[in-house]
């Protein structure tokens, strides 16, 4: 399908399942989540995870800000406290005793918070939060994973046709770099907002 209809493209099918796929693949490898954390007992018992996204309008690239959505929810994730009771007798099923308290969970395990920001290019201009409309009459389009933490670059995955100029990627990455910092550094305020009594 066209880059519109996988990075900015709305509804259900085949283009939300596309989606879902690049955000799993970019945002949920080992180097981004901490698996071993997850598991609570070797073999048996580990935290299975699911984010679903409800997205009730688009009016910017889908891809980032899915992304933006899945840092602020994971980020906010807390993981209940989980006690593995051994069997004590042959034959006796392991069980598991929980403790929900949000005071005694623990962080959801990520190494790095990715945030995917999609450039555009139109002849040798690049442009960044884009509508399903301006890409499809984008020459190229990449999506840059930035490490919210560090303003690492840890992924890049070109979307659709077309070739990307690749003399202005570093200039680019840095612009990249920027707008992951700038959409923290506002969904920090949101969350903190969040936070306050009203």
């Amino acid at each position: 399908p066209p880059a519109g209809r996988a990075g900015g493209g709305g509804g259900g099918g085949g283009g939300s399942r596309q989606l879902s796929v690049l955000l799993e693949t970019l945002c949920a490898s080992d180097d981004i989540v901490d698996r071993r954390a997850l598991c609570v007992l070797p073999g048996s018992f580990a935290w299975e995870v699911y984010v679903d996204v409800l997205v009730l309008t688009s009016g910017g690239n889908l891809l980032d800000s899915v992304s933006l959505a899945l840092c602020a929810a994971l980020s906010e994730t807390i993981l209940p406290k989980v006690e593995v009771i051994e069997a004590m007798e042959e034959g006796e099923v392991v069980q598991l005793r929980v403790d929900d308290r949000p005071e005694v969970g623990a962080a959801f395990p990520l190494r790095r918070l990715p945030l995917c920001v999609t450039v555009a290019q139109l002849g040798r201009q690049f442009l960044f939060d884009v509508t399903s409309d301006e890409e499809l009459c984008a020459d190229a389009m990449l999506c840059v994973v930035v490490d919210a933490k560090t303003g690492e670059v840890v992924g890049l995955h070109k979307l659709g046709r077309g070739l990307f100029d690749l003399a202005s990627l570093p200039a680019m990455l840095q612009r990249c770099r920027a707008s992951a910092a700038a959409l923290m550094m506002q969904l920090d305020r949101e969350l903190a907002f969040k936070g306050q009594p009203m």
